[in-house]
């Protein structure tokens, strides 16, 4: 673990939530979150994607808000949990690195809403550490296709005289792909390379996989919603859809670009959203933990997010101009920095001698197979052939209104000099407001370049088969 910057005082650690005057227990809402587990921001059909078919989240959007530019703070499993119940940056967290568990110090949305009375609840995948739990009712680990089952369970048990914050995070659409996942699974022909990815076989067989998973995970939403609708509390819940970074493919997970901290996110709550309303402002997850204390009455004065109800109440309201992410160790070292603007985004690589890398479960899979056997053919583009271009640039720009995908580096394009400054200043700036510093010593990769485990990553990497996981180590 990193050094934690800035620590909370320790005399929060005992403190208790404040509820504002005015928020009697009645009028505060029950919180539904689902979080999708390595899900890309199209990836929906009220999104507009040509093939995927999710009718309930769909229907969540068409009863709520859908944010188009709504953004994570990193493109990270653990750290994207950490950063988004604690409201703060994932250097703020002290669990910025991939499978640090979040200090005991840190106040969680569980915390605050716990402490004001509320039943929390979190089924599915946990990945936030220990002393996280004593900080919540009930904590159920489950596999993805237990989700709702699990899910209804905890909701049947759950105290009916308290307002419940029910934490739902699937496993789905992380690796392993289930093959049963979806009862008429999806014709690889028929789904969409992005371009940053060949096209191949391999890499087409993995991405119908995952959009099986997401159809799965689409059909436990409903379930989860068509409980709520019958205890006849679904109007005064706020429910929020994301995911926690994006899909689980090369150049998109763990990377700054919008493939990998692009996410779906959709809010319902009658009260407060127009139904069918689309907000294209700039927003972050690091907001929506303020946001729901802020409905509920609660004081708190640790989160680094802004209240998202100026944007929930009118679809035309802003209240960001930019938004900030960064990329920490997972698996491999990353210290890579990146501002966005509704058309700009900087991306700033502090260890620009590493390649950019992707997560180990991908290089398990069969799309690196795919990936390297197109490399060896001299087939990949150069977009796709950035993932072996070591020394990578120091500084990357994409102008996102002519190139969505961040294919075209334009950094040293003089038409976009002013541009560069000034995101160059707001990203300086947001590194001091939040302190953050470069580690006094880099941390060792956890794997090889083919995907095997370091041997002081060996024992993390025993129990995790022991566990239960699973790795095929290609090769090549």
């Amino acid at each position: 673990m990193r050094q934690l910057l800035p620590l909370i005082p320790i005399a929060l650690a005992c403190a208790s939530p404040v509820i504002a005057r005015g928020a009697a227990p009645a009028d505060r809402p029950n919180i539904v979150i689902f979080i999708a587990d390595d899900q890309g921001e199209g990836d929906l059909s009220c999104y507009g994607h040509p093939v995927l078919d999710t009718p309930n989240i769909d229907r969540l959007a068409a009863e709520g808000m859908r944010f188009d530019r709504a953004f994570l703070t990193i493109s990270s499993c653990s750290p994207t949990r950490c950063s988004f119940l604690t409201g703060r940056y994932p250097h703020n967290t002290g669990a910025e690195d991939l499978h640090d568990p979040l200090p005991a110090d840190q106040k969680t949305l569980a915390w605050y809403l716990r402490g004001a009375g509320y039943h929390c609840m979190s089924v599915g995948k946990w990945h936030l550490g220990d002393a996280e739990r004593r900080n919540w009712d009930r904590v159920v680990e489950c596999a993805g296709r237990e989700t709702a089952d699990e899910a209804l369970k905890l909701m049947k048990d759950r105290p009916q005289d308290k307002p419940f914050f029910f934490w739902v995070a699937t496993k789905d659409p992380h690796r392993p792909f289930d093959d049963d996942a979806a009862p008429e699974p999806h014709d690889p022909a028929r789904v969409v390379v992005p371009p940053y990815l060949p096209d191949h076989p391999l890499i087409r067989k993995e991405i119908a996989q995952y959009y099986d998973e997401i159809t799965r995970f689409d059909g436990h939403v409903g379930r989860i919603r068509a409980e709520l609708e019958r205890e006849g509390v679904l109007d005064r819940t706020f429910v929020v859809y994301l995911s926690d970074n994006g899909m689980p493919f090369p150049r998109a997970k763990t990377t700054l670009y919008d493939s990998g901290i692009h996410t779906p996110l959709i809010v319902r709550y009658p009260p407060l959203v127009e139904p069918g309303s689309v907000q294209k402002g700039l927003a972050s997850t690091i907001d929506v933990a303020s946001t729901i204390l802020a409905l509920a009455g609660v004081e708190q004065k640790t989160m680094q997010g802004r209240s998202l109800i100026p944007m929930l109440e009118d679809p035309a309201a802003t209240v960001r101009e930019a938004i900030f992410a960064e990329a920490d160790w997972h698996d491999f070292e990353q210290f890579t920095r990146a501002v966005r603007t509704e058309r700009f985004l900087l991306v700033r690589n502090y260890y620009w001698d590493k390649p950019l890398w992707n997560s180990v479960d991908s290089l398990n899979a069969i799309t690196w197979t795919g990936v390297m056997e197109m490399h060896k053919a001299g087939k990949l583009t150069p977009a796709q052939s950035f993932l072996f271009v070591e020394p990578r640039p120091f500084e990357e720009l994409y102008d996102l209104e002519v190139d969505p995908y961040s294919l075209r580096n334009v950094v040293d394009d003089p038409k976009h000099r002013p541009e560069l400054y000034k995101l160059r200043t707001l990203l300086d700036n947001w590194r001091v407001e939040t302190d953050d510093r470069m580690p006094a010593e880099r941390r060792p990769d956890g794997w090889t370049r083919d995907g095997r485990p370091l041997p002081h990553n060996q024992p993390w990497y025993d129990r995790y088969i022991k566990a239960g996981g699973k790795s095929t180590f290609e090769k090549f």
